[in-house]
């Protein structure tokens, strides 16, 4: 392990700062204008990841140099930056703790890998920087570029103890990423959504939704997977924010498969790994499945982090008898949610479970699917 995997693996279990202003002094005037004028901010509910790489890769495809900072990683702590370029990630270690030393603070996980991934944007002097929010937008690390151009994916319930249980608080989170927003474009959400964008946000100039985008192409946004929808929101994004590039060409441009995000491991039987961990990722993910999959009988491998609403997921899934529940056994992966307190409510309402290894999901001869989270989907990577 190098001294910074050290450095990170000591905060993984640590929070970390919160002083907005503190973190921003990390940075010079310029340095935040240049991150201000040179960044896509990402934030919603779900997506988020699959749309930040396709715009990455689009970008990379166009000849633009651009790096793109994701959460969380499946395996490597150097999946949340990519770009072209060759890093020396060691090289950051001292600037980070310096930082820390100077200011009497404790950066915590993301925003150590945060702060790396804009110095690293920087100092190679890239043409765009493609930056997934972590949670919500307004106090969330990542406002602090308060980027003028801003995507957001999906609005949903998720983390709701910190975000709030009412869908407009959480729409007004994720917009306040950035105060003054000249371009907002928007995936799949609600035409209500829609206009209280329109009427209640001033602060935001420019707005283009998917759906009416969609419209002009003839192609109904009802019609095609989620996979798609993060396909076409990343062609639209750039279609509209740049003149050299149509939409034909854009879409002929062949991406790759974003791992751990619907992702098919094999096709005979069909399996799918997929770190949909909230109602309407799980949701999104089932109606994908059923499109390719005709199967009477899928078997359902779960596994969820603690803290998540996995009571609303189960529901979802044992209205369905179709589905078979197997439930990944304690300790798999960080931050499990134990399997007693999902077995309570199974035996509660009655409902045939088992409790399983990993191995199973690899041996396992029926279409099936690994859900509930990315960290159950970075330790079957690690595993194969």
């Amino acid at each position: 392990m190098s001294s910074l995997e050290s450095y990170l693996h000591e905060k993984s279990n640590k929070r970390g700062n919160k002083n907005l202003n503190q973190i921003r002094s990390f940075f010079s005037e310029n340095d935040l204008e240049i991150l201000q004028n040179n960044t896509i901010s990402l934030v919603g509910t779900n997506g988020k990841s699959s749309t930040a790489l396709n715009i990455h890769n689009l970008l990379t495809s166009l000849k633009h140099n651009s790096l793109v900072f994701t959460s969380p990683h499946l395996v490597d702590f150097k999946e949340r930056i990519c770009t072209e370029e060759n890093i020396p990630y060691d090289e950051f270690l001292d600037n980070l703790q310096l930082f820390e030393r100077k200011n009497n603070l404790n950066l915590g996980y993301f925003e150590a890998l945060f702060l790396m991934a804009c110095q690293i944007f920087l100092n190679n002097n890239l043409d765009y920087f493609i930056c997934e929010a972590g949670i919500g937008g307004l106090y969330d690390t990542t406002s602090i570029i308060q980027s003028k151009r801003v995507v957001l994916t999906s609005i949903s319930h998720d983390h709701t103890e910190l975000l709030g249980n009412e869908i407009k608080e959480i729409l007004r989170q994720k917009l306040y990423i950035s105060k003054n927003i000249d371009w907002l474009f928007t995936g799949d959400i609600s035409q209500e959504l829609i206009n209280s964008i329109n009427t209640d946000f001033n602060h935001i100039n420019l707005v283009n939704n998917l759906r009416d985008y969609l419209k002009l192409k003839e192609i109904s946004i009802n019609e095609i997977s989620t996979v798609e929808k993060n396909h076409f929101l990343s062609v639209m994004t750039l279609d509209l924010l740049f003149d050299e590039s149509t939409f034909d060409e854009l879409m002929n441009i062949k991406l790759p498969n974003n791992p751990g995000r619907f992702e098919i491991i094999q096709n005979e039987p069909l399996k799918i790994i997929d770190g949909a961990h909230n109602l309407e990722g799980v949701q999104s993910l089932l109606a994908d499945f059923n499109r390719i999959e005709n199967s009477q009988l899928i078997d359902l491998f779960v596994g969820f982090k603690k803290g998540k609403d996995y009571l609303e997921i189960l529901n979802l899934i044992t209205r369905d008898t179709n589905y078979r529940i197997n439930l990944i056994q304690d300790n798999t992966f960080f931050e499990q949610q134990e399997v007693a307190k999902i077995i309570e409510h199974l035996d509660k309402i009655q409902h045939k479970y088992q409790i399983v290894s990993l191995k199973k999901f690899i041996e396992n001869k029926n279409p099936s699917i690994l859900l509930g989270s990315l960290y159950l989907i970075g330790e079957f990577k690690k595993d194969i």
